[in-house]
C-alpha cells in the first residue's frame, strides 16, 4: 500500500507539470500522452486484482503509439495451483504499443499490447494447511492485449475505457503461480 501512496501523487504531479507545459498553439496532439487509469482484473480463479496504473505514449505522425507503463495491483487472497496466496502485490513495468484507428475523431477506437516484467510478492500456503505461510518474492513475464475507446472531452483531455486479457506472471511451467484473466481499465489521457 505504501507504493500506492507514492505512485498516485507522483502521477498527479507529473501530469500537472505536463498539462501546464503544453503550448496551446501547437498541434492538436501533445508529443507525449499521459494516461493514468484504474485497473480491474477478474482472475480465472474467481477473484479480483485492482490498482492504479500510468502509461506514457509518444504521439508521432504514425497511428502507432509506443510507450512505457507501470501498474500496482493487489488482492487479499488468491487460490492458484493448490496454493493459497495471501496479500498478493504485483508491480509490472512494461513497454506498450497502441494503435489508434482514427486519432482525429471525437470518439476513437484503439488496440494495444504490452510486454514487460512483473515483480510479485505474496505469502504462500498449501491448500491443506492455509495457516502455515511463507513469504515469496519472484518476477515473471507480464503480457497484455486489448482494445478500448477514447472520447475527446476537451482539446487535450480524453477519457477512455478498455478491456483485454492480462497475465501477470506468464511461464511455460503450468504449475507456476500465474494470476491472469479479463482486464478492464478506465482513465483519462492528456
Amino acid at each position: 500500500m505504501n507504493i500506492l501512496k507514492l505512485m498516485l501523487p507522483l502521477a498527479l504531479g507529473i501530469t500537472a507539470l505536463h498539462a501546464s507545459a503544453q503550448d496551446t498553439n501547437s498541434a492538436p496532439f501533445p508529443k507525449f500522452m499521459f494516461s493514468p487509469a484504474a485497473e480491474f482484473l477478474r482472475s480465472t480463479h474467481s477473484n479480483f486484482f485492482n490498482g492504479p496504473s500510468i502509461k506514457v505514449n509518444y504521439q508521432g505522425a504514425s497511428r502507432f503509439r509506443p510507450g512505457i507503463g507501470i501498474e500496482y495491483s493487489t488482492t487479499d487472497i488468491h487460490h492458484d495451483n493448490g496454493y493459497v496466496l495471501y496479500k498478493v502485490k504485483i508491480l509490472p513495468v512494461y513497454a506498450n504499443l497502441k494503435y489508434e484507428f482514427n486519432p482525429q475523431s471525437k470518439l476513437s477506437a484503439y488496440t494495444e499490447a504490452s510486454a514487460g516484467i512483473s515483480f510479485v510478492k505474496y505469502q504462500e500456503a498449501a491448500d491443506e494447511t492455509p495457516q502455515l505461510t511463507h513469504q515469496v518474492k519472484e518476477s515473471g513475464l507480464y503480457l497484455y492485449g486489448g482494445f478500448g475507446l477514447r472520447y475527446r472531452a476537451a482539446k487535450r483531455l480524453w477519457p477512455f475505457i478498455g478491456a483485454g486479457f492480462k497475465g501477470f506472471h506468464n511461464s511455460a511451467n503450468d504449475l507456476d503461480v500465474n494470476p491472469h484473466g479479463i482486464s478492464f481499465q478506465a482513465g483519462i489521457s492528456f
